[in-house]
């Protein structure tokens, strides 16, 4: 019997599976139209075929999923009828939304109006006080509370959440609150604050548990009726995950919803991480472009950066999280004229239905999958993934109702919705790259999702980037990733102190309660102590600053005199790395303490290919008429086919090269080089 490892992604059109086999780490791929409307069904599609042709429900190890459903509740406006408790004399809009941001030239406090779709409608507070220092200086009115909840009741309220004063420090009036709230009733969602985000602030601390609330009853009971789905199959594993926003896994069962929302891109940035570095590029750019949009991460060492507050729409949301820029860019975006009688390229996608004009399923709108269609660089008649065949004059006539509004040509107007399209993703890979100060010439750019390497020549060359890397299988990389996951929970502790003041054995006391937080939780899910990798990290500012950097402390035992003094001297200097400017003769203050708790799982080994013995005209499988410049026209372009190149072939520019999930350009002038694991790597200069 061959354990195998299985990982779903589920994108805007296609649902992608990797197959792992743990004991040959052989890797095979199955790629199905996504369902929209029930991303599950595509899902159990997807296994059912598995398990009919290639293995027994028994052998399955373990099941990770990279899903959208939290992020497009958010960002789509959906909403719950939430109902919200404060701390009495809390409950104004005035209180928690209007905060002052900042002081006029005379020292007074300018407040910014900001309210934003978040703040639930229905608000009710709640008679008690902990104060700045975690003690009760008045107990929870629980009768007045009981009342309060059977208010909401009466409103049809379906979830709650509780966000009261110095809950981070104090957490037993919010725990209370919980019991009465699934008494009164009992079906009723509760985001608790404490439990969400333990953490000082109470702007974000609202707004990041609102959106817990408000995806919680959709994500749970997706993910509910996906695990019992799964078991219908006879599959008995109790190792299904969810990919979380920080780039690890938990377990279906028990994630916290709020973690899930970048769930999806996550799993693309890791092993856009991975493939780099095997390539042998430390530091990368990841570009993910799917159906419906483009995911861009940037990593150093391997190791993608991260950040412990960011937006997802109108949410501010202070969670962990990969350093993610997504942009509407993808094969099904739509290219309509805008008002003004110019093209706009998005944000709408046509989807996976009714999908381009191009797939014939009733889609008429043209689409970046129908320029590139139109461009040549896909090929009329084949199947993208195998499954949806291109029609390239259904695409010619979507663009040509648009090129007629603007006075251009077919191969015009396929040129114009491309260079829009490329613009967008050049402005999404700056955002997090040279806008924060890094250099792009010292990256490489991983290219992959199934659209992703088409464009990735062009995008490396106007951004000055001399190398792009292709992976072997690029539609379903974002999958891989999810093979290459590890279990990981991230924890916080406010507890505002003077580094100054901060002793050791503050510090380790800290440091020791999370310890036993995460162990705890782990033990609960079947793992001992030694399983658990723990790394810990101080928030540091200086004093009267309104905003933290997040310095790594290394482990618990090196919590001594040493590591509070390392702390602040690596505090200053990346200050000063970041803003250009810092000061160490200044007062710092630490505001939070954080553990990243890690459980290691097997991983994809990636595997080198056999040299190639023939020259590569063997791959060669024929030439069409490919426009790279509308001015020129098409011309005839070498067509190759992936599956026949092998490490050591090399490629001169203009070239297509295709395979079963993907295509891969090679623009005039460049070259390319296929490696020891089967990556192509395109020079661009």
């Amino acid at each position: 019997m061959h354990l195998k490892a299985i990982a779903v992604d589920t994108g805007g059109t296609f649902t992608d599976m990797v197959v792992l086999d743990q004991d040959t780490g052989e890797v095979d791929v199955l790629k199905l139209p996504s369902t929209p409307s029930d991303p599950g069904e595509a899902i159990i599609a997807g296994l059912k075929e598995l398990l009919v042709g290639s293995f027994a429900p028994g052998d399955v190890l373990s099941l990770s999923h990279g899903t959208t459903v939290g992020t497009n509740r958010l960002l789509q406006g959906q909403r719950e009828r939430i109902g919200l408790f404060v701390t009495e004399g809390f409950g104004g809009i005035n209180d928690v939304w209007h905060l002052p941001r900042q002081e006029d030239s005379t020292g007074g406090q300018v407040y910014i109006e900001r309210l934003p779709p978040v703040l639930p409608r229905f608000r009710r507070e709640a008679a008690e006080r902990v104060n700045a220092d975690g003690d009760v200086t008045r107990p929870l009115d629980r009768e007045a509370a009981a009342e309060a909840v059977r208010s909401l009741a009466r409103l049809d309220i379906d979830a709650i959440a509780v966000v009261l004063l110095f809950s981070f420090l104090n957490p037993a009036h919010e725990e209370e609150l919980a019991e009465i709230i699934l008494k009164e009733i009992p079906n009723c969602s509760v985001s608790l604050s404490s439990r969400i985000l333990p953490q000082v602030r109470e702007r974000p601390r609202l707004s990041t548990t609102v959106a817990n609330a408000n995806i919680d009853r959709a994500m749970s009971s997706y993910l509910v009726s996906l695990e019992h789905r799964i078991r219908e199959q006879h599959v008995t594993t109790e190792q299904l995950y969810v990919m979380q926003s920080n780039g690890g896994i938990g377990r279906l069962s028990t994630v916290v919803p709020i973690t899930t929302v970048l769930s999806g891109p996550c799993a693309g940035a890791q092993a856009g991480m991975q493939v780099g570095q095997a390539a042998g590029f430390a530091n990368v750019v990841s570009l993910d472009m799917g159906g419906t949009s483009t995911d861009i991460a940037l990593g150093q060492d391997g190791r993608v950066l991260e950040t412990t507050t960011g937006r997802v729409g109108d949410w501010e949301l202070a969670v962990p999280m990969l350093t993610i820029n997504t942009i509407g860019a993808g094969g099904g975006t739509i290219a309509r004229v805008d008002g003004g009688g110019g093209m706009r390229v998005g944000p709408e996608s046509a989807g996976a239905d009714p999908g381009p004009a191009c797939y014939e399923k009733g889609g008429t709108e043209p689409t970046v999958t129908d320029a590139t269609l139109v461009l040549g660089f896909l090929d009329h008649g084949r199947k993208l993934g195998g499954r949806v065949a291109l029609n390239r004059q259904a695409a010619e006539r979507a663009i040509a109702a648009v090129g007629d509004e603007l006075g251009l040509d077919v191969l015009q107007t396929a040129e114009g919705i491309v260079r829009i399209t490329n613009a967008k993703m050049e402005e999404g890979i700056r955002a997090v790259s040279t806008e924060v100060g890094y250099d792009l010439r010292d990256f490489a750019l991983v290219a992959f999702g199934g659209a992703g390497p088409i464009p990735a020549g062009m995008l490396a060359s106007d951004l000055k980037m001399t190398k792009v890397v292709v992976p072997p299988s690029p539609g379903v990389t974002s999958a891989m990733g999810l093979v290459m996951a590890d279990l990981r929970r991230d924890y916080v502790r406010s507890r505002l102190r003077l580094m100054s003041e901060l002793t050791a054995d503050e510090l380790a006391t800290v440091l020791a309660d999370l310890r036993g937080q995460a162990e705890r939780e782990f033990e609960h899910e079947g793992f001992g102590p030694e399983e658990v990798i723990l790394e810990f990290f101080i928030d540091i500012r200086y004093l009267g600053q309104g905003y933290e950097l997040t310095i790594p402390i290394g482990n618990e035992s090196a919590a001594g005199p040493e590591s509070v003094a390392a702390a602040r001297r690596h505090f200053d200097e990346h200050h000063e790395q970041l803003f250009g400017h810092n000061a160490p003769g200044e007062e710092a203050e630490a505001v939070n303490y954080r553990a990243r708790a890690t459980v290691i799982v097997p991983k994809v080994t990636l595997k080198r290919g056999d040299r190639a013995t023939g020259p590569v005209s063997e791959a060669r499988t024929g030439e069409r008429p490919v426009c790279f410049d509308a001015a020129a026209g098409s011309a005839p372009c070498p067509i190759y086919d992936r599956t026949l190149l092998k490490p050591g072939h090399a490629i001169d520019g203009p070239a297509v090269v295709e395979q079963l999930d993907s295509t891969t350009v090679v623009y005039p002038g460049q070259s390319a080089v296929i490696d020891d694991y089967l990556n192509i790597v395109i020079t661009t200069a």
